[in-house]
């Protein structure tokens, strides 16, 4: 069967219509931009780039494992938390689903992720959240264990994944498997 292209859902096909917004959050450089590059466009660049304000991409995807066509409509959000105080409320609205990324690198990004959820929860509250280990394909010998992010993570009750944009390791599975919990959740 021939794939659709990027962005469209085939006609023929059964079931429900979601449209979803999801947020990615985390500090700057830890990947955000990259890992949605990687999933919307199937590309990894070297070069860092810098989310000014907001990035918007989408991506069409077919979920029959429960019934549901899901239109992503992903918020790449700068990885500045004084520029999310300042523009919370309209970035967050409506949001259905939050990546939160964090270095495996950088132990202070892990860190990081509470600010980034409590933003997130005083502006919407609840909503499916996993969080991200990205940059795996680095692995340093003084990175954070499985054992620290598990530590961390169980205190938000959010999934986590290590993922890595660069070799694409985990990263379609993150976002399918989040539209999943976003479609449950509704």
């Amino acid at each position: 069967m021939r794939r659709p292209a990027m962005g469209i859902l085939p006609q023929e096909s059964a079931g429900r219509l979601a449209r979803l917004k999801l947020c990615m959050v985390g500090d700057e450089g830890v990947g955000k931009t990259s890992l949605i590059r990687r999933y919307v466009y199937s590309i990894y660049d070297e070069a860092y780039i810098r989310t000014v304000g907001t990035m918007v991409s989408k991506r069409d995807i077919e979920l029959p494992e429960i019934g549901y066509q899901a239109s992503l409509i992903i918020w790449d959000i700068m990885g500045r938390k004084d520029f999310m105080d300042l523009f919370k409320e309209a970035y967050f609205k409506h949001v259905r689903g939050v990546l939160a990324v964090f270095d495996i690198t950088r132990p202070k990004t892990l860190d990081s992720l509470k600010e980034w959820i409590g933003g997130i929860k005083s502006s919407v509250g609840e909503v499916p959240t996993f969080i991200l280990a990205n940059k795996q394909d680095i692995r340093p010998e003084d990175g954070l264990s499985d054992s620290d992010i598990e530590r961390v993570c169980s205190t938000y009750a959010c999934p986590w994944r290590k993922t890595s944009a660069k070799t694409g390791e985990n990263v379609e599975q993150a976002f399918r498997d989040l539209a999943v919990h976003m479609i449950r959740a509704r």
